[in-house]
């Protein structure tokens, strides 16, 4: 009989771009993937530039190119067995065959669909609500939170009318926060999802240059990187340690 797994469906949504998405998509699908040993995949609908299936081709050249991280990549083998996550390439409206394509040639625990800062057409509406779970980066930024709540707003009411439409929940997390800035839109906004019964979650990820930071052949840190997770000295302090052991919760991976 098939023991397949039933993989868990996860969007990653904003329509405000540079909160941070595909940093977070990448950097959550590794910390999984990598370290803990759960099978993902990731759907890039950022067509038709694709910057995640870009980033992974840069990644490999570059390891390709360069001894050390050849020497890491052949110790991370040793350690756990296992190859880098796909990642595979389809338009916002497509994300959910795209997914649902991916379950079925593979035995995933987690996809992620890595959706467009622009959903606002008809089709990325469908995708969303046809996913397990909404996850929703925000910044202290009160053009980013009036963009993020009207659109979530939309998406949520939208789905709690329909009873067939089979996401359970809107995860909302801050990221970029910077520790010295007035905390006045974040104290608002905070209340003001309160308010309005959102899930946020309780994990703040401070505002970091690391989270830029790719693999290259000029320096040996790195963070966000397709084919290893962070080092776990970059790890601390980050922030995304916390939240994608919170996520694990909230999204019921075991």
């Amino acid at each position: 009989w098939d023991m397949k797994k039933n993989p868990v469906f996860v969007a990653m949504c904003n329509q405000k771009g540079g909160v941070g998405k595909s940093a977070m998509t990448i950097l959550l699908a590794g910390y999984y993937h990598y370290l803990k040993g759960l099978n993902v995949a990731v759907v890039d609908c950022d067509y038709p530039q694709y910057s995640l299936i870009r980033l992974k081709e840069r990644d490999v050249r570059t390891v390709e190119n360069s001894e050390y991280f050849k020497q890491q990549m052949i110790n991370q083998w040793n350690r756990i067995q296992k190859k880098a996550y796909p990642i595979v390439g389809a338009e916002a409206e497509k994300a959910r065959d795209a997914a649902d394509k991916l379950a079925k040639e593979g035995d995933y625990d987690l996809i992620i669909v890595d959706l467009p800062g622009t959903v606002n057409s008809r089709g990325v509406f469908n995708t969303i609500v046809n996913m397990d779970y909404v996850i929703t980066p925000i910044a202290p930024d009160r053009i980013v939170m009036q963009s993020s709540l009207a659109f979530s707003t939309t998406v949520i009411d939208y789905s709690k009318e329909r009873k067939d439409v089979p996401v359970k929940d809107f995860l909302f997390f801050w990221n970029k926060k910077d520790g010295r800035a007035s905390t006045e839109v974040f104290d608002t906004y905070n209340l003001i999802m309160k308010k309005m019964e959102l899930t946020v979650l309780d994990t703040v990820v401070p505002h970091t240059n690391r989270y830029d930071k790719e693999l290259s052949l000029l320096t040996k840190n790195f963070f966000r990187c397709t084919l290893m997770p962070p080092p776990a000295k970059a790890l601390k302090g980050s922030g995304l340690a916390e939240l994608a052991e919170e996520l694990i919760v909230k999204l019921n991976l075991k």
